[in-house]
């Protein structure tokens, strides 16, 4: 709980975080301390307050190791840039939130920066709208009626008849757009990765700016974006 606040908000205090979980200044103190004398925690100079330590890398990679998919996929992630001069990502599920497992930065000067662990809603992101659209029904309907689905851009979706109407057009389709609804400005498309089980066990895509990733270009890219996605699932057996 402390790391994720101190994810959260970049840095923290003792006296921010005494009040965040409700321990008095002692406390807070002791338990940061503890943290920082294991390495999971250094305190910066901005006013003593406290960061997440460098020993979290190692837990970082530990946990990326465990999938197999992103060894698979990393040379083909590496094409959908050279292909399309935009940031690709690789992203898996963990109940109802994604998270980015790798990822390339665009060669250009102004593109989306992702970073590895990077998580985000179902919902409204490319990736996520891709693997809902590739779930049982009946997982489609227990994941809207379990979920609380922030509007993160006047353009996020979170009526749950309307998403059930996207996923099935994404579903037909192959690939899934999230348009400005996770970041106003921005625009990613994303396809889904299927194991040798036919399971949905990834998603891959593209994000940047809207001026680059138009709505005329979105075609184009989708191509490309499942044709890298079919690559990676031939590799896993599908």
């Amino acid at each position: 709980m402390i790391l994720d606040l101190i994810h959260e908000h970049g840095t923290i205090g003792v006296t921010e975080l005494s009040k965040l979980i409700g321990v008095n200044k002692s406390s807070a103190y002791r338990l940061l301390k503890t943290l920082e004398e294991n390495g999971y925690v250094e305190q910066v100079a901005e006013g003593g307050k406290y960061a997440l330590g460098l020993k979290l890398c190692k837990f970082r990679e530990k946990v990326l190791d465990r999938y197999a998919i992103r060894a698979i996929a990393h040379p083909y992630l590496e094409e959908l840039t050279r292909l399309t001069n935009e940031a690709a990502g690789l992203s898996v599920r963990k109940g109802d939130t994604i998270y980015l497992i790798d990822c390339f930065s665009s060669p250009q000067y102004l593109g989306v920066i992702l970073q590895v662990g990077d998580n985000e809603e179902m919902h409204s992101t490319a990736h996520g709208k891709t693997m809902f659209a590739a779930f049982p029904e009946e997982e489609k309907r227990r994941l809207l009626k379990e979920t609380v689905r922030e509007k993160h851009t006047e353009k996020t979706v979170v009526d749950a008849d309307a998403l059930m109407k996207e996923a099935r057009t994404n579903a037909e389709r192959g690939y899934a757009v999230d348009d400005e609804e996770t970041t106003l400005g921005m625009r990613c498309v994303a396809a889904p990765i299927f194991d040798f089980s036919g399971r949905v066990a990834a998603a891959i895509g593209i994000s940047g700016p809207i001026d680059r990733v138009t709505k005329e270009k979105i075609p184009e890219y989708a191509g490309i974006v499942c044709q890298i996605a079919e690559k990676i699932s031939r590799k896993l057996g599908y």
